[in-house]
């Protein structure tokens, strides 16, 4: 029976992080972190740094939380690593850039913690009961003694919720994000990966950012939501079960928990939300806003056919609008469209080609201005209404 322990931190206080996040690890392990670091182990933290952020936009995990399990990881003797390839190049500048403006750079200052700057990959090869059964991940992730996964709980345009699962996505280095996306542009495909990378990524642990959550136009353009918990657990699949549950959606409604059920048996051990048992305490029920993007592909499915169902859901299916007013034309968009489906002419906003659109919605997502919302077709808004 899997377990997932809740506890509650008011706010980013270090020592009431520091106290949530050691009463969560004490439900998870009798002896504490300890139990699972021992003296002279690295422990990389995989922290959720989608971009460089000021932390109070809840757009990544905030360093208050990282902070509180690196003094955890040290007084355990071991030596704590953080680590993540956000969106965009995967290169040390980039990775600089992105540790001061999210508050790591200060954790790693304070604590004696160290940042990532190791480019290596290490290719992992197993059966994942995905389509994903090897990947070149984050090398030094990957030879650490342990990996503790440090998500922020979000909405999120194309997979309904980002958490455990979603955030090993992160181990994928830089651009090469993209290639997943394109040979896996159906939604259901994609979590199927994300699944797998997962399975192959293994985190020891997972402790979540829950205290202010992103609801809305997540994983970047969202607003803060006070939750105020952590959560913990050995079992990745149940913490997302929890946590959707937590933001008010059931397991069916998220993709990558459909995904990961579907995947069962093999490196994959799978539990129904009814046999996870949770420790601390009894979180209340939100409803956080969904993203406008979140949508089904084939929402004509049964009541045209197929051929015809593809033209008319290439019109009611969601888009990225790019706002004038916002955008500074710095082309991060047009590298980072998997389809390559984003040209840009000087000085004006991008254009869309939309039959080669494939709703990743990664030009949302990256958007380091959030000139990127997205848009619906009158019919669409109708059709989903009803």
């Amino acid at each position: 029976m899997p377990i997932v322990a809740i506890t509650h931190a008011p706010d980013y206080e270090n020592d009431a992080v520091v106290g949530a996040v050691r009463e969560a690890l004490s439900f998870i392990f009798p002896g504490g972190l300890a139990d699972l670091v021992r003296p002279g182990f690295t422990v990389a933290l995989k922290v959720n740094m989608l971009m460089g952020k000021d932390p109070g936009r809840a757009i990544t995990t905030h360093p208050a939380l990282v902070r509180a399990v690196c003094l955890e990881v040290m007084r355990c003797g071991g030596r704590p690593l953080i680590i993540d390839s956000p969106g965009g190049p995967y290169t040390a500048n980039f990775l600089k850039a992105a540790y001061e403006k999210c508050g790591f750079a200060a954790v790693a200052k304070e604590t004696g913690a160290t940042l990532n700057y190791d480019l290596g990959l290490e290719k992992v090869s197993f059966a994942t009961g995905t389509p994903v059964n090897s990947a070149e991940l984050l090398a030094p992730a990957m030879k650490a003694d342990v990996l503790i996964n440090l998500p922020k709980l979000k909405t999120h345009g194309l997979t309904t919720m980002t958490c455990a699962v979603k955030n090993m996505f992160g181990l994928i280095p830089g651009l090469t994000k993209i290639e997943y996306h394109m040979r896996t542009p159906k939604i259901e495909d994609f979590c199927s990966a994300l699944v797998g990378i997962a399975e192959l990524a293994a985190p020891e642990l997972t402790i979540v950012d829950a205290i202010e959550a992103m609801e809305g136009e997540g994983p970047s353009g969202g607003r803060p939501k006070h939750l105020g918990y952590i959560l913990a657990s050995r079992n990745m699949h149940a913490l997302d079960m929890v946590a959707a549950k937590i933001m008010g959606l059931e397991s069916a409604e998220v993709p990558t928990i459909v995904a990961a059920e579907q995947a069962a048996g093999g490196s994959l051990t799978w539990a129904s939300y009814g046999e996870i048992e949770i420790r601390g305490i009894s979180p209340a029920q939100h409803r956080l806003q969904r993203p406008q993007a979140e949508s089904r592909a084939y929402l004509l499915d049964g009541f045209l056919p197929r051929r015809l169902a593809d033209k008319v859901a290439l019109y009611l299916q969601p888009r990225p609008r790019f706002s004038p007013q916002l955008c500074t034309h710095c082309h991060i968009c047009v590298q980072s469209c998997p389809p390559k489906a984003l040209r840009m002419n000087k000085g004006e906003v991008p254009g869309l080609a939309l039959k080669d659109c494939i709703r990743c919605f990664c030009c949302q997502e990256l958007c380091p201005e959030h000139a990127i919302d997205v848009q619906r077709s009158w019919l669409a808004r109708l059709l989903i209404k009803y």
